[in-house]
């Protein structure tokens, strides 16, 4: 792991909190200002270890994490995936042990929030406190879907939601091209997100790839058919609580009132416009 100094955190622009339509420059200039430091990280390395005190916060800024949690007969359950722009942690925020652990699946960079700068921040920049907590619900808006396809959906529509949601979360910060993004997630880590063993991932792979769906291979993560795959699993927006999605690029969804807030078209899949700021709501 090396260590820098923050500096302007290029990186940051890309994160959620930053994209937040609420914050102004003033705002960003102070994030960017509270954010202790600049971690270069190697893939395997814990940014948190499973019940160890933290104080801080870590914000993806490239690369891939996972949370991870450690059960009693040493089986590993992955409860969420970080991407680019990500908080790691935003339980830490409020709490000094947390029961998971965040590792790193891939290289990547990390910008550190103390959490005692966190707090004087959203003290003085009440729109960066409510972007966090915005943050703080989308991510649990998360946290049900992915409940949602552990309690009832089939394998296929597990790997199907997965794959439909990660585009979408990459092209936010733009790190997916066209229908295909880099995926460094291995079987066995995909079956630890979906609770399924790593051989019935590779068998509804290979059966999603049979039917011209999506292809995962070679680490990379290739959608053919966006409108099928996504109706397969039945995968909505609405869930992950986008403002805008790009009318060129839209996804073709099964009919839903709640995604009234979407401009919709007939198109081949989820185009978000990154640069914008946009292109998401006050997270």
């Amino acid at each position: 792991m090396t260590t820098a100094s923050a500096g302007n955190l290029p990186g940051l622009k890309a994160t959620r909190p930053w994209l937040s339509a609420n914050l102004d420059a003033a705002d960003r200039n102070a994030l960017a200002r509270a954010c202790g430091d600049i971690r270069t990280v190697s893939a395997g390395t814990d940014l948190l270890r499973q019940d160890a005190p933290t104080n801080a916060l870590h914000i993806l800024l490239d690369g891939w994490a996972a949370r991870y949690k450690i059960m009693e007969d040493g089986s590993r359950f992955i409860p969420a995936l970080a991407v680019p722009g990500d908080i790691c942690d935003l339980d830490a925020l409020r709490f000094g042990q947390l029961d998971y652990g965040v590792t790193m699946l891939s290289a990547g960079t990390v910008a550190v929030l103390p959490r005692q700068r966190a707090d004087a921040l959203f003290a003085t920049n009440p729109a960066i406190a409510d972007a966090f907590w915005s943050l703080a619900l989308a991510e649990n808006s998360i946290l049900t879907e992915w409940a949602a396809s552990m309690g009832r959906r089939s394998a296929s529509q597990r790997v199907a939601h997965l794959l439909c949601e990660l585009l979408v979360r990459l092209v936010i910060v733009g790190k997916a091209g066209g229908h295909s993004y880099d995926l460094p997630l291995t079987q066995e880590q995909i079956a630890d997100a979906l609770g399924l063993t790593s051989v019935h991932v590779n068998r509804t792979l290979h059966s999603l790839r049979s039917m011209n769906l999506v292809t995962v291979q070679h680490r990379r993560a290739t959608i053919h058919d966006w409108a099928a795959l996504s109706a397969l699993c039945g995968f909505r927006l609405s869930y992950l609580h986008l403002e805008t999605v790009d009318d060129e690029f839209a996804p073709e969804l099964p009919p839903s009132g709640a995604r009234s807030r979407h401009r919709v078209t007939q198109a081949s899949g989820p185009t978000l416009r990154p640069s914008s700021t946009s292109a998401l709501s006050a997270l």
